[in-house]
């Protein structure tokens, strides 16, 4: 298998008793970064993911699409976990990674819309959805 195909194997099957297992695609000093987070190195990256379990349960992650070319991949994927405070989540985003010259993963970048996180969010949920409304195309 290729280092996109291991990630991708590992990542639709990660949970709480597998990170350490991506250590093998990672490259030590892995950059990763999302609307939130931006961390170096895989012990950061691995406890990033660590902490995203403790504060979701029913986490998941369903790659729907890759493509790579050269040392650069991208994916198309959904994620899903359920937190107290928000409820359910679900959304779609897209991933572009590359690779060192021994194929392991040196940059991670996710890419997603972070209002689809802020709209379950208790109160500033509604004004968000308003604000949704409000911006939104209304073919007439």
């Amino acid at each position: 298998m290729s280092g996109l195909t291991d990630y991708i194997h590992l990542l639709e099957r990660l949970d709480r008793s597998n990170l350490g297992q991506l250590r093998a695609v990672l490259s030590e000093d892995v950059f990763f970064s999302d609307p939130f987070n931006q961390v170096n190195g895989a012990d950061a990256y691995l406890a990033l993911l660590s902490e995203m379990f403790e504060r979701l349960d029913s986490v998941s992650f369903t790659v729907h699409d890759s493509q790579q070319q050269d040392a650069v991949a991208y994916l198309y994927w959904t994620f899903s976990g359920h937190s107290g405070v928000t409820g359910w989540l679900n959304f779609q985003g897209s991933s572009r990674l590359t690779f060192d010259v021994s194929g392991k993963i040196d940059r991670h970048q996710d890419f997603w819309d972070s209002a689809d996180l802020y709209e379950k969010v208790p109160v500033l949920g509604a004004l968000f959805r308003w604000l949704r409304r409000q911006v939104a195309f209304r073919e007439q």
